[in-house]
């Protein structure tokens, strides 16, 4: 933009607009290997992981295997079962909700489960040290469009600056959208058994 105030404010730009596209976007590349370790026994919950977006799966593994299924914070408190003392019956997790800190289960673990979480991660930020992730190298025009946009914001623009601020937004908007049809469409492939021509 051939600004030096924009110049002297380039890391929190990037960040804004990295943060504008990651509230947005799910996409495989977000997805990490799965996290696993164990469900305490005597926990009803698991730690999120720090880079934590949103969940995709969340698995039991071993003899125990099942799928636990997410939902919501109420229906997983509405099974909450008590013995005859008022102590929470402890028994394998089934269902989950989660809040800002953890997945919430509708049962005390009776014994260590151990786990697979399948999550979209929050990308390392960029910066002197990680000067590229998957959006600048796959998705350059996304990140220029977004950076734009932040940039236009961040200067105040008013009038023809504000149309420029639309415009970028719009293009952001445009490029965030075919971004995430190909995400999904890579997906759904996997999960369906699609052929991608």
């Amino acid at each position: 933009m051939n600004n030096a105030t924009i110049q002297a404010s380039g890391a929190s730009i990037i960040q804004e607009a990295e943060s504008w596209i990651y509230r947005r976007l799910r996409h495989w590349k977000m997805i990490p290997v799965p996290a696993t370790g164990n469900i305490a026994s005597g926990n009803d919950f698991l730690t999120l992981p720090t880079d934590f977006l949103e969940p995709r799966r969340l698995f039991i593994t071993g003899t125990n295997f099942a799928e636990l299924r997410m939902t919501t914070d109420r229906e997983v408190i509405q099974n909450w079962t008590y013995d005859g003392s008022g102590a929470r019956v402890q028994q394998q997790p089934m269902i989950y909700y989660f809040d800002q800190a953890a997945f919430r289960f509708d049962s005390v673990a009776d014994q260590a489960y151990p786990y697979a979480l399948v999550y979209y991660q929050q990308p390392a930020a960029l910066g002197a040290s990680n000067a590229t992730n998957f959006l600048t190298s796959t998705y350059p025009r996304l990140m220029r469009c977004a950076l734009m946009a932040a940039a236009c914001e961040w200067l105040k623009d008013m009038g023809q600056g504000q149309i420029n601020r639309t415009y970028w937004d719009e293009l952001a908007m445009i490029e965030l959208q075919a971004a995430q049809i190909e995400g999904d469409r890579a997906i759904h492939a996997i999960e369906f058994g699609a052929i991608i021509a």
